[in-house]
């Protein structure tokens, strides 16, 4: 499974609106060593928000790469060209670049997309998506 980008940030900062779904999926991997997956673009769009000022956190992002390292069942997955391409050829009107690459990066892996965020849940999206 995939974890959007306010999933992260909303498990690692210990903020209560996860869903159950959500808390279960999160509990249930760290349980069973099940991987659970983060796009490098996640931590990109979250240190942008955190330079300029949309966004704070109890720990600096530029932290959180290694804390999550250290979590053998999460997975950080970088961004390469062909999953840029991947993103870019997706049908999906959808057009933020980091949801696209989040999207993308669940089909490269055949796996839903944990997400509060209702353009992932709405019809046309290409992934499935758990909340």
């Amino acid at each position: 499974m995939v974890i959007d980008t306010h999933v992260l940030y909303w498990w690692l900062d210990g903020i209560p609106q996860l869903s159950k779904t959500a808390r279960d999926s999160i509990e249930q991997a760290s349980e069973q060593g099940v991987c659970l997956i983060i796009s490098a673009v996640s931590l990109w769009e979250l240190a942008h928000k955190e330079k300029n000022g949309k966004f704070s956190s109890r720990q600096p992002v530029a932290d959180w790469p290694k804390f999550l390292r250290d979590i053998p069942w999460i997975k950080i997955i970088d961004t390469d060209a062909d999953l840029w391409l991947a993103a870019a050829a997706l049908d999906w009107p959808h057009r933020d670049p980091a949801d696209r690459i989040i999207a993308a990066t669940a089909l490269r892996h055949g796996v839903p997309v944990l997400t509060k965020d209702r353009v992932f849940h709405e019809s046309g999206c290409p992934v499935r998506a758990v909340w």
